[in-house]
Parts: structure tokens; sequence; C-alpha cells
């Protein structure tokens, strides 16, 4: 049930942001908004505001901005609502058409961006310094008097520069006694801890549990480092989207059961866990509706550039083909990463 209403809440919300800037967009550039729907298939709740009807549908697998204009398609047919000349997408000009549909995309930057910077303002940020998340009782380093919130500032007097070597060297330490250099609050201090062999582990242990120290950011830090860390996932998210493609690493996907068991998992550490999940989600979808795949928001500016180019618009027919083909394809791909899900779920079982 935790999974199921954590995957409903981040879908509800990457889908509402990412439509809301496609709506705010065309309502500024005065293109009138025939339907704002979140989800798809048959309404489970609709209203009307003005000449835009507002519905959620029983499929929350994504939504859609219906404008006039662009409503005629192959599946639904060409029938278009009249509407004045100047209240018509397709009559806009090229650049506020492109801004219209890339306002989808970038509303979901920016939401990373937000979600990032709440958790940081709320929970701190990391500072990458290793801290004591938690000291195991009868353990060496409960009886030398190492406590939970430690940060470790060097290992024999090294400073810390890789976690990794630290647990390394530890794990090679049995019966070696170890200067750990902490900053507990406003003191520093040396700690020496004597790591114990432990049978079952198979290497020597001092019984704590490492984490990273968290700064407490004031809502300035927070926004920049939240801006800092947004766009770093999203050049590291392109980067491997675009070996992927180069057939660099190997293609690997969530559909809707891996984000619902993800969701799950990071609500079930909280709150704060759940909105950096949505966070991360929300890169990837930016980035995935950018793909100039038709039907994605990506397909529409490949369309637009090659209108820019040929000085004309596609007909409206040939238009409809290419976004049937797209729908294949994005249905394929779902038939495909829901096959990864399921086969992921029953090896972990």
């Amino acid at each position: 049930m935790i999974s199921v209403l954590a995957f409903i809440f981040v879908i509800s919300l990457l889908i509402v942001v990412h439509e809301l800037g496609h709506f705010l967009l065309a309502r500024l550039f005065g293109v009138r908004v025939l339907s704002f729907a979140i989800g798809y298939g048959p309404k489970i709740f609709s209203t009307s505001l003005g000449v835009t009807e507002f519905s959620i549908r029983i499929l929350p697998l994504g939504g859609y901005v219906k404008m006039a204009g662009m409503e005629g398609n192959l599946l639904e047919g060409y029938q278009e609502v009249a509407v004045p000349r100047e209240e018509r997408f397709d009559q806009k000009p090229l650049w506020q058409r492109s801004l219209i549909v890339v306002a989808g995309p970038a509303m979901n930057f920016l939401l990373t961006i937000a979600l990032v910077s709440l958790v940081f303002g709320i929970a701190g940020a990391p500072t990458g310094n290793l801290m004591v998340s938690e000291v195991l009782p009868d353990g060496p380093a409960e009886r030398a008097g190492v406590q939970k919130g430690d940060v470790l500032i060097a290992l024999n007097g090294k400073p810390i520069t890789d976690s990794e070597e630290v647990v390394k060297t530890i794990s090679q330490s049995s019966g070696q006694e170890l200067v750990l250099t902490v900053k507990r609050k406003d003191q520093t201090l040396e700690i020496r801890v004597i790591p114990e062999w432990n049978e079952e582990e198979k290497r020597a242990l001092i019984k704590v549990i490492f984490g990273r120290e968290s700064q407490r950011l004031n809502f300035f830090s927070a926004l920049w480092r939240g801006t800092q860390t947004a766009g770093l996932w999203f050049a590291l998210s392109f980067l491997g989207l675009l070996y992927t493609i180069l057939g660099k690493i190997p293609f690997e996907a969530a559909g809707p059961l891996g984000i619902a068991q993800m969701a799950g998992q990071a609500a079930s550490f909280g709150f704060l866990n759940l909105l950096m999940f949505a966070a991360i989600i929300s890169i990837f979808l930016s980035i995935f509706n950018l793909l100039p795949i038709p039907v994605l928001d990506g397909g529409h500016l490949f369309l637009f550039l090659y209108e820019k180019i040929r000085k004309k618009p596609l007909e409206a027919e040939k238009i409809g083909f290419i976004y049937l083909i797209g729908i294949i394809f994005i249905f394929l791909l779902a038939i495909f990463v829901t096959y990864q899900d399921v086969m992921r779920i029953v090896i972990q079982e």
C-alpha cells in the first residue's frame, strides 16, 4: 500500500508540474487550452474553469494539455474546435510554440531544484565528511568512547579523503590500534580503538555505521546547492543516456512497477527521502521528454525544426502518421521496461 501511495504521489506531482508548464505558457501566449488532464482513460473527476476542462483520469501514467489547433490526430480524427485564429496553437509564431513545448521539461527541471533545495533547507546538505551515524553496543568503538555524530577527520594522522579506504584500513587492522581523529561539536579529539575480528563478516570491525555529515543551509544557500545538484544530475543523466545510445553501457530503465517499488522504499525512510526520489525522477522525465520521439515534447521540437527548414509545416495527415509511429514505439518501450521490472522483482525475491 505504501508503494502504491508513494507512486501515485510522485507521478501525480511530476505530471501536474509538467503539464502546468505547457498550460501557463500557452495561456501567456493567448492559446486556448481545451483540456488539462492528469492520467488517461475514463474520467474520475472533471470540472470546467472558463474554456478549459480539468480532469483526473483512471490511469495515473501520464497527462496532457489539449490546445486549440493541435487537437486533431490520426487516432481521434481531425475534427477541431472552432476558435478564433489568434487563439490557435498552430497559428502562433514558431518561437512561441517551441517555448510552450519546452515549458514542460523546463518545469520538471525547476521542480527538481525546488525539491532538492527544500530537502537541503530542512535536513541539510551533505558535506562529504564521514560521520558516525550509529555506534553498535558492546563493540570496540563504544568502549573507546566513539559517539554518534562524531565526524571523522583523520585516521592514523592521515586526513580522510576516501571512505572506502577507511573501511579497508579498519577491515585489515584486526588487533592493531588505530587513532581516529574526530570532530565533536567544537572539539577535536583523538580516540584510540582496536578493531576486532568478526568471523561472520570475515573482517575486522569497530562496530560503527558510517554516514555523511549534513550541514544546515539558509534559504539562498539551499537554493544554490539545489540548483548545482540539479544541474549535475541533468548532465550525468544526459551522459548516461548518450552512452546507452552509443552502446557503451547496457540499457536499463524502470517502468511503473520499478518506480513504484523504489518510491515505496524511499518513503519507508521518510517523506524527505521520497521528495529526493521524486526530484531524481523529475530530472529523468525532463530529459526523456526532450528525446526526438513523436508524441514527446522533443518530437514536437523536431517537427518545428523541420518546419523552419522547409518554410512550411508538415501536413496534418503526415504528422498524425508520425505520431502513430511514436505511440507504437512508446507502447513497445513500456512493455520492455515492465518486463525488466518484473524480472528484477522476481530475481530479488
